[in-house]
């Protein structure tokens, strides 16, 4: 599910010359609350249709949008074609590049659909499903209920071929996007998240038995909820240590600006935490991930502010310490007049790194924890592309 205030298309704002980050440290003035659960929540359960163990955690797992299997999150722009195809360009990002030699694999991928009601799109959800340290790129088909995944084609001069479908889920009812490596086997589970009676309901394809679970856990609020109030669903995350992606739900009320997120465990649907963070009319709420190097997901909002930098506040969810990060040229009206926030770990350190796209130059910049904190950048994509790390903002 592609989680974005809103997806017009990008504009010029502000020279490249201009002041990028300064990084800082403070405490977090907005709402911070959280409450660790030992137990379930009322009305989030689990219904297991096939009871399936999880396997031994601990399992290695593969870099976020890796497609070259590098340990580095390769830098990556799509074009979404009207009523066609999805491009997708790819600029390799290898620990150790030869002089002036670059991977770049640019190829067709996927339907885009109506660009306007976004009819006929295929979701975009691309991971680690068999567990070889490499990304895959993958799509979700609404109208056959389809996953299709390839193998990112390294060598020179190969196109991409389709590697294998896997039907689940309904396309017509289920929401995608929410994968996760469920059951710590190192191989992103596929899942589909369906509401019923206003409940979340998650079917999960668990890949280390090759057995199918559902899991109750979360309500759902639809756009029309009085108060204005809706709900996101983001990738899983490892907010125990043990491994094991817990389901990740954000409930957001426009009129208090309250960001809730909801966690549960994958296997039992017990509550696991739920933390108010961020605000949802100045905020970019980021998918929780690992930014503190603990091996332990943390929360993060990105904050716009007019005429200012972005402020990127990363709670890590271990300590409840929270720092603020200046970063990037803010989005205010979150219409794509600034930097997009995008995820992953590009310096290859084992933890997400705080990173923006900016489309005035077509240019990826981060701030590498590898590397004393240095302000690291590479060119990727054409004119009017969007990152694929600025999938799972919300």
């Amino acid at each position: 599910m592609f989680l974005k205030k809103n997806t017009n298309k990008m504009r010029s704002l502000f020279s490249v010359f201009a002041l990028l980050a300064l990084a800082v440290t403070v405490l977090w003035f907005g709402a911070n609350n959280s409450t660790t659960y030992a137990g379930g929540e009322a009305g989030e359960k689990t219904s297991e249709l096939t009871v399936s163990q999880a396997a031994p955690s601990g399992a290695t797992r593969g870099t976020l949008f890796d497609f070259t299997g590098e340990g580095r999150t390769d830098f990556t722009t799509l074009v979404f074609n009207e009523n066609a195809n999805i491009t997708w360009n790819v600029v390799g990002n290898p620990k150790d590049p030869d002089p002036n030699e670059g991977l770049i694999r640019r190829f067709d991928y996927g339907f885009a659909g109506d660009l306007t009601t976004g009819a006929g799109a295929d979701s975009i959800v691309p991971r680690d499903y068999v567990g070889d340290l490499k990304t895959e790129v993958a799509v979700y088909r609404d109208s056959d209920s389809v996953y299709y995944l390839a193998q990112f084609p390294l060598a020179t001069n190969t196109g991409i071929t389709l590697d294998r479908t896997i039907p689940f889920g309904n396309g017509a009812t289920d929401n995608f996007g929410a994968e996760g490596d469920y059951d710590g086997d190192g191989k992103i589970d596929y899942t589909a998240v369906r509401v019923q009676g206003g409940i979340l309901n998650w079917y999960i394809l668990t890949s280390g038995t090759n057995t199918f679970r559902v899991i109750q856990f979360g309500t759902f609020y639809s756009n029309t909820a009085t108060p204005f109030r809706r709900t996101a669903i983001f990738q899983g995350a490892d907010f125990t240590g043990d491994g094991r992606d817990e389901l990740v739900v954000v409930n957001y009320t426009a009129a208090s600006g309250t960001v809730n997120y909801l966690v549960g465990d994958a296997v039992t649907g017990a509550g696991v935490i739920t933390k108010s963070f961020g605000n949802f009319n100045s905020d970019f709420s980021v998918t929780p991930a690992d930014y503190t190097g603990d091996g332990i997901a943390d929360f993060v909002a990105v904050r716009q502010t007019q005429g200012s930098n972005q402020i990127w506040y990363v709670n890590n969810s271990a300590t409840n310490e929270t720092t603020a990060t200046a970063f990037g040229y803010s989005d205010p009206l979150f219409e794509g007049s600034g930097d997009s926030p995008v995820r992953g770990d590009y310096d290859g350190d084992g933890r997400h790194d705080i990173a923006v796209y900016r489309p005035t130059n077509r240019t990826f910049y981060y701030i590498s924890t590898a590397n004393s904190g240095s302000l690291q950048g590479q060119e990727a994509g054409n004119d009017g592309e969007t990152p694929l790390g600025s999938f799972g903002l919300y």
